[in-house]
């Protein structure tokens, strides 16, 4: 019993505190593209629901508190339970995330991202599964926005590579027969676990091997 002690001692004091695992936390968005737009279409007020697909995007802010991975994953086109437990009814458009920084600057999309990622629905009425998944990796503490819009509404920050969430949309999305304009979608944040680096004994360290070693020589332990 002396010896485990004294050696868990001393592997605590070379290698620190375990870091706990931290649960993820899950952001659910939903509402409607014409209703909820950040970004409209050009001209005159009055759109028709293919304006909207075709120009219109939704853009909701979050904050991410400590180093973690973001992945999004939309439900409206072929229905499904967001993270709060609501239902989510299929018949949405095609979507497309875009994930920016605080500034606006482009950080990842669903253009090279998953279709019909795990757990998405198949469309009842087309028999398609479009709704897709963002995975934006590791990033770092502070404030991002995400972008809902029609697949294929870039941003111009994407398209061109350059500028930011300001600049707006490139124009070149969709709506298809019997798609309406709502959406729904969860962002989910796992905060990384991070490894404690080797570090010197501490003085706690020192003495529990110190102890543990005279009473060895000493034929106590």
């Amino acid at each position: 019993m002396r010896i485990k002690v004294a050696i868990s001692l001393s592997l605590f004091a070379i290698f620190g505190a375990p870091v706990p695992l931290l649960n993820a936390a899950t952001i659910s968005f939903q509402g409607n593209l014409s209703t909820d737009a950040t970004f409209l279409p050009p001209g005159a007020p009055a759109f028709t629901d293919a304006d909207y697909a075709q120009w219109a995007a939704v853009v909701s802010s979050f904050h991410v508190s400590s180093t973690s991975t973001i992945q999004a994953t939309t439900f409206s086109y072929g229905g499904g339970t967001n993270g709060n437990g609501v239902a989510i009814l299929e018949g949405g458009f095609e979507p497309y995330l875009t994930l920016f920084d605080g500034s606006g600057h482009f950080i990842a999309s669903t253009f090279y991202g998953t279709v019909c990622p795990a757990g998405a629905n198949a469309n009842s009425i087309s028999g398609y599964c479009f709704d897709v998944g963002l995975d934006a990796g590791t990033v770092g503490p502070g404030d991002y926005q995400i972008a809902i819009s029609a697949f294929d509404n870039l941003s111009l920050a994407e398209n061109y590579g350059t500028g930011t969430l300001s600049d707006g949309f490139t124009g070149l999305g969709n709506l298809a027969p019997g798609e309406d304009l709502h959406y729904g979608f969860d962002v989910v944040l796992t905060p990384a676990v991070v490894t404690p680096e080797p570090r010197a004994l501490l003085p706690a360290g020192l003495l529990a091997m110190s102890l543990w070693l005279t009473k060895r020589k000493r034929g106590q332990s």
